[in-house]
């Protein structure tokens, strides 16, 4: 009797499937063996990454163009974050010298620049409680583009006097007064006559200055001490 013979037998389709969902597993090596699931074919030879992925953005143009977007959105942000100003520097105000003085003005600026109520007021008078609302309310009414022109006001060098220390502020050369600081607790801050009139007119040291040459004076002629 002839024996009968099975015929030949084509490749299992479960070959190369797992138990999970039967997904081909494709090695891609690019300077070591790396697995992904999915129904790709990889001929031979080295498939790199850069290749793969080069291969899915002609495939799938509409998907590649929003990843794309997302990704230059991300740098975009990325850049404006790491190029956005410095936080402003309170601890100045415990340097000792006419450098401290210096250094307390120039943050004062920053935080009237930045709008940032709680600094400005620690750094000028941090006794006093109410400040930060005040001053809250004072910042917030005015626009980012006003409020960056303090950097339009020059400051002189330090000067030792009787009660403390005082800059001297410019206007374009012109001369417009001095901030005068005195050391309370071992710190900087104010001369507290001179914070008593900025908190009454609701404006900032640097700020009282670009409303005068804006004219958008809130209490008459009120001006910055020459002395």
């Amino acid at each position: 009797m002839l024996e009968e013979r099975e015929p030949p037998r084509g490749p299992d389709p479960r070959q190369g499937q797992d138990a999970r969902g039967g997904q081909n597993q494709v090695n891609i090596l690019s300077g070591g063996s790396t697995t992904i699931s999915g129904g790709s074919v990889v001929a031979g030879g080295d498939v790199t990454i850069i290749q793969k992925a080069r291969q899915w953005a002609f495939a799938n143009p509409l998907l590649a163009g929003g990843l794309a977007v997302v990704v230059l959105s991300g740098s975009i942000w990325t850049g404006v974050s790491l190029g956005s100003d410095p936080a402003v520097d309170v601890s100045v105000v415990e340097e000792p010298g006419l450098s401290g003085a210096l250094h307390t003005v120039e943050q004062t600026r920053l935080a009237e620049r930045l709008g940032d109520a709680a600094s400005w007021c620690h750094l000028v008078q941090p006794g006093d409680s109410t400040c930060e609302t005040t001053m809250n309310s004072a910042f917030a009414a005015k626009s980012q583009s006003y409020r960056d022109r303090v950097e339009e006001v020059g400051l002189g060098e330090p000067e030792k006097i009787d009660s403390g220390a005082q800059v001297a502020l410019s206007w374009q050369g012109s001369s417009q007064g001095t901030a005068r600081l005195v050391q309370a607790g071992g710190r900087w801050q104010l001369n507290t006559s001179d914070y008593g009139l900025l908190k009454l007119c609701g404006a900032g040291l640097f700020l009282s200055l670009v409303d005068a040459k804006s004219q958008e004076l809130k209490c008459g002629m009120f001006q910055l001490p020459t002395s």
